[in-house]
């Protein structure tokens, strides 16, 4: 659970979609797979070994919002990511680099408009298909946090799952936070994947979420300073362009659309958000290599 003046991952998710793209034999992640061999006649199965596998990437967005609310703002966010998989283990680390941090919140260096790395997140996690199309994922994140936007690091623990169906997939996911600011969120989605021409495709997505907080300190509501903020959140939807560029080579342009669902979300991610906003747009691109 994270207070208005910290920075935090840009989506709810991301951890639990790692563990499900593991389990469900994405391009790219560990997965055992199978080969058939012709001996005398006969054919053979032949189980190949399994073996780790790694992901570089890097995200350039217009702005970094995480669960609707606008950690920067007039200024370009650049996010490396490194991603290792075995057996269904996953470890992730992601990092924010904010190209003109202007932070009104700041304990330390309000609207410094100075480049900024300002947060890195470690996520530990494990999932396992446990019956055909469905996947349970659970998994611990620690956010360093600069001290300048927040007091103190924060920790998640988390579980979830995803279903696949015919058509789409559907999943939900509960964080809680286990270090300072006490609270839950919840965050179910739905998400379509659509093969297109030349090897590319495009993933279309879209989640909502809500925010059970248990300390009044981390989402403040404007005028009900005794009320604990226990309310739908925000809205996720985003379309993602996969362009592969050889076998290891994915870019991937995109654009996403945050927006409160009303009630007090649109007061509380209003005034948590950089730029005083509960609706935002913005784009950018995913550049990944794996190997």
């Amino acid at each position: 659970m994270k207070p208005p003046t910290t920075t935090t991952r840009r989506w709810g998710l991301a951890p639990l979609l790692l563990g499900l793209a593991v389990s469900w034999g994405t391009p790219g992640w560990a997965q055992e797979a199978k080969a058939v061999e012709v001996k005398e006649g006969k054919e053979v199965e032949v189980q190949e070994v399994e073996r780790p596998q790694w992901v570089l990437g890097t995200d350039v967005f217009t702005q970094y919002v995480f669960r609707g609310i606008a950690l920067s703002r007039g200024s370009a966010v650049l996010q490396p990511s490194f991603t290792g998989s075995y057996k269904g283990f996953t470890f992730n680390a992601w990092f924010n680099f904010d190209t003109e941090e202007k932070n009104p919140f700041s304990l330390k260096r309000v609207n410094s408009h100075q480049a900024r790395w300002n947060e890195t997140d470690l996520t530990f996690s494990y999932s396992r298909e446990v019956i055909k199309n469905l996947t349970l994922t659970a998994g611990y994140i620690y956010y360093l946090l600069d001290s300048a936007n927040s007091p103190f690091d924060q920790q998640e623990v988390y579980a979830g799952f995803g279903y696949k169906l015919p058509w789409l997939e559907v999943g939900f996911a509960a964080y809680r936070e286990v270090g300072h600011f006490p609270g839950t969120y919840l965050q179910w989605y739905v998400s379509r994947s659509l093969n297109l021409f030349w090897g590319t495709s495009l993933d279309l997505w879209a989640s909502w979420g809500a925010e059970l907080s248990n300390d009044k300190a981390a989402f403040p509501i404007p005028g009900k300073p005794n009320d604990y903020y226990q309310s739908l959140n925000a809205g996720h939807l985003m379309a993602t362009f996969n362009i592969p560029l050889g076998r290891y080579v994915k870019v991937s342009p995109k654009i996403m659309y945050w927006y409160a669902l009303g009630g007090d979300s649109t007061a509380v991610l209003g005034a948590a958000s950089w730029d005083r906003r509960h609706n935002h747009i913005l784009g950018g691109a995913t550049v990944a290599v794996t190997f």
